[in-house]
């Protein structure tokens, strides 16, 4: 692929990123694709912040712009990314992965204990390395206890350092408790103001490597739509411990909406985007398109 004329029409940076894509699916993929958000792999967002230092937005982008060209595959309804036509394993390869799985076929010449003539008739070998024991001891003494008491403080101590402290929680929940409790649609007047269920979401949220922002923005969206659905059944929630299942649920699946955007901002992303195919159809010889230009020219 390195001397692919369609390669070589994408430019350094473009390039680079291909290559950055292939190795991930290498790496956390299974027969030649990788399902973002399922499994181990991380999300689409993760990967565009930590992997390529850039929003989810331009990386999509990319995405779909190298598709075009077959260099990779890319769904957006499923969130796959695979390898192009050219690097897709074979059928053949693929029939031997699934059969090595169920052991394979054995040699037909392979020589054993029971197939070599030399030894049909002598009794089973001894397990190298074997010692006997007395038959009142039914077990070899070990310290499985010890060890197990080792493992145990090692978990303990790498909890601990993930855990988040409690000036941070502090912070969060002073942030999303009074939000929370207005999404939930509760009166200040008449309800006790009593937001201390959002703490532990808070604690959740923080230790699943969630920011401030999407915290808040993960509370306040699962917070209303659970108090809209009970209002219109006509049971609306009397606490907001009411919430704390489907909140924790939501910050284990990572299920963070996106950002509200102004018109001017999606104008701007659309903009952006165009600019962005005319760059990297060009070879990429001008300097890369940023969005924040481009979100900075809608605001004045």
């Amino acid at each position: 692929m390195a001397q692919d004329i369609r390669m070589l029409a994408l430019g350094n940076t473009a390039f680079g990123i291909w290559v950055k894509l292939i190795a991930l699916i290498e790496e956390i993929g299974l027969d030649g694709s990788l399902t973002f958000g399922m499994a181990r792999a991380p999300s689409l967002a993760d990967i565009a912040r930590i992997q390529f230092d850039m929003t989810e937005t331009e990386l999509k982008t990319h995405l779909e712009t190298q598709s075009k060209t077959q260099v990779l595959s890319w769904n957006a309804d499923t969130q796959t990314l695979a390898y192009g036509p050219e690097l897709q394993p074979s059928k053949r390869t693929l029939a031997n992965r699934e059969n090595g799985k169920k052991g394979g076929r054995p040699p037909g010449k392979h020589i054993t204990e029971r197939t070599d003539p030399a030894q049909r008739y002598l009794p089973p070998m001894s397990i190298k390395g074997g010692k006997s024991m007395p038959a009142s001891q039914t077990q070899p003494k070990t310290h499985g206890s010890i060890a197990k008491l080792a493992l145990t403080k090692s978990n303990k101590a790498l909890a601990k350092q993930g855990m988040p402290s409690n000036e941070e929680i502090d912070t969060v929940y002073n942030c999303i408790g009074p939000k929370a409790f207005e999404a939930a649609g509760f009166d200040p007047a008449r309800d006790m103001q009593n937001w201390s269920a959002a703490r532990q979401w808070a604690a959740d949220g923080l230790k699943a490597g969630l920011t401030v922002d999407e915290i808040e923005r993960l509370v306040i969206s699962e917070v209303s739509r659970i108090a809209q659905r009970q209002r219109e059944k006509g049971k609306p929630a009397t606490h907001l411990g009411y919430f704390g299942k489907a909140v924790q649920q939501s910050i284990a699946l990572g299920n963070v909406p996106p950002p509200v955007r102004t018109q001017a901002e999606q104008q701007a992303e659309t903009q952006w985007e165009q600019a962005m195919q005319d760059w990297m159809r060009t070879g990429c010889q001008s300097p890369q398109p940023q969005i924040t230009d481009f979100i900075k020219q809608a605001a004045a």
